[in-house]
């Protein structure tokens, strides 16, 4: 529906950002391209006429470019803030200065990274990736940036402190997370339940890191301990609960194109995993979390055995069903890397289905980053991709996935910390509900989901076939704040929690796209 809805941006491999930019409920989109030419395109959710480009209004004229983008409400201010990623794959010459977008209101931006003590003076290096999170549980979020050490030059990560005065402080050495090696994705989440964020690095050469948090500011990598170094060529990686324990487990993807024989391009090894021939790039690895800070390679028999190439990707929950869904953006540079962009249904108990064909997702054109969130408050959520190759004769438009629904339950949750950050990043949620199958209980981590392309910071959860909300809980992360949720709340609803208040129901206005998409398509 991209076209039809006005977002339809044609554009080289870049991020996106969907969420609420001016507070009035409804989720707007923010993309870019890695084209040092492109500026940012920022686009308002219009409601019933689909979406208005209001990039000329930002305040951001000569700011350009960005491989990804990643966002925080870093100043506690009830905005959402973006920091844009640059220089990734350009090696010694990827020393371009990140951004900091602070939202100042009503679609206005300023970039603060100087300022803010997050760009210049030796800090500018080629970077992909970067998450947020309150590492130091003191009520902000902090931000980890994985920069991209190679054989040619050395350029270590970097571990920003948020002071909560709008400033940061570079700490990374003093906290043992330089990573040192070719960093493609970065994740925060509480592996071990102690209330402290654990950090797993995605190294693309070289072995990957995952860092415990000793809660003292600083860190150690126990990543072989933990049986985690892999795949070779490591890439995409997020944390999430595929089987509903309360305990996060790991999924870390592989995007090596190896080839087969000879000269024969890496696509070839697409049509041979197909075929049941085998290929030799490695298939990505899905670890589960035990509960005790350990976990199990549950990688056989998840469903997910193939060779997909992923550049982007982002999950959630397209059916409502309760179980996670994820949806790779794959492609490489070269232009014969024409393949379906690849869609999993969560099947429960950590096992995938692969849905791309069944449900149109099978794209050719090299996908990026994407994001899962409900654009029109009808209950199930979208799919976004910001669509792309790297080359800069392999542009392409993006694409909008309309969720036609599945008639099951929802809630939606907008989490607001106090002692806590003020989005919430890292809070746990619990949902318990009640149905035809009996009891059973629900869990998501509040955040913006995979990394490469940002899900609104609200919890969209699918409810499945419940009959009614039995309960719930939050552990608020940093404040350690732990808050049970009563029977009150509704099927079908959105609720607005204030760390320590009661729930207050949201009103949610349904958006009707249908005269927009018949009028464009007249």
């Amino acid at each position: 529906m991209a076209p039809e809805l006005g977002v339809a941006t044609s554009s080289f491999a870049g991020g996106v950002i969907a969420d609420d930019f001016d507070g009035d409920g409804l989720i707007d989109l923010m993309v870019s391209s890695l084209d040092t030419a492109a500026p940012l395109r920022v686009f308002r959710n219009a409601g019933d006429n689909g979406f208005e480009d209001v990039s000329g209004v930002t305040g951001l004229a000569g700011i350009t470019g960005g491989l990804n983008l990643t966002h925080a409400d870093y100043d506690n201010d009830g905005d959402v803030d973006v920091y844009i990623q640059r220089g990734a794959w350009r090696r010694a010459d990827g020393t371009w200065p990140n951004s900091l977008l602070r939202n100042d209101g009503g679609f206005r931006f300023t970039d603060v990274a100087h300022m803010a003590g997050l760009a210049g003076d030796g800090l500018d290096s080629p970077t992909q990736t970067a998450a947020w999170a309150d590492y130091d549980n003191d009520g902000d979020v902090d931000l980890y940036v994985g920069n991209e050490t190679t054989d040619d030059a050395s350029f270590p990560a970097h571990l920003f402190r948020n002071e909560g005065d709008g400033t940061f402080t570079e700490v990374a050495a003093a906290a043992g997370v330089t990573n040192d090696r070719w960093a493609k994705s970065v994740a925060w989440g509480d592996l071990d339940a102690d209330g402290y964020e654990d950090l797993f690095v995605s190294n693309y050469q070289g072995v990957n890191r995952f860092y415990r948090n000793n809660r003292d500011g600083t860190f150690v990598d126990v990543a072989a301990e933990l049986g985690v170094e892999g795949p070779d060529a490591s890439f995409l990686s997020w944390f999430w609960d595929t089987d509903n324990d309360g305990n996060l487990d790991l999924l870390v993807n592989s995007s090596q194109p190896v080839a087969m024989s000879g000269d024969a391009p890496p696509i070839w090894q697409i049509a041979a995993s197909r075929v049941g021939v085998a290929a030799e790039s490695p298939f990505p690895r899905l670890f589960q979390g035990n509960g005790d800070g350990t976990v199990r390679d549950a990688s056989a028999g998840a469903g997910i055995d193939r060779i997909t190439y992923p550049m982007g990707a982002n999950f959630g929950d397209l059916d409502n069903d309760g179980w996670l869904d994820h949806y790779l953006g794959t492609g490489y540079p070269t232009y014969e890397a024409l393949m379906p962009n690849v869609m999993y249904r969560g099947l429960g108990g950590g096992r995938f289905e692969e849905i791309t064909f069944a449900g149109g997702f099978g794209h050719l054109a090299k996908g990026h980053a994407i994001a899962f969130a409900d654009f029109d408050h009808d209950g199930d959520q979208d799919v976004f991709e910001q669509m792309g190759g790297m080359l800069l004769s392999d542009p392409y438009p993006d694409t909008l996935y309309q969720n036609p629904g599945f008639d099951r339950s929802w809630l939606k949750l907008q989490l607001v910390g106090v002692e806590a950050n003020r989005g919430a990043i890292g809070s746990r949620v619990r949902i318990d509900v009640d149905g035809p199958e009996g009891p059973r209980s629900l869990y998501r981590r509040v955040g913006t989901g995979a990394s490469f392309g940002g899900n609104p910071l609200r919890v969209e959860l699918g409810l499945g076939d419940a009959t009614r909300i039995i309960g719930g809980e939050i552990r608020w992360a940093g404040s350690g704040t732990i808050q049970t949720l009563g029977a009150d709340l509704r099927l079908d609803s959105m609720y607005r929690i204030v760390e320590g208040s009661d729930p207050e129901p949201v009103q949610l206005v349904p958006v009707d796209w249908s005269a927009r998409i018949q009028a464009r398509r007249r």
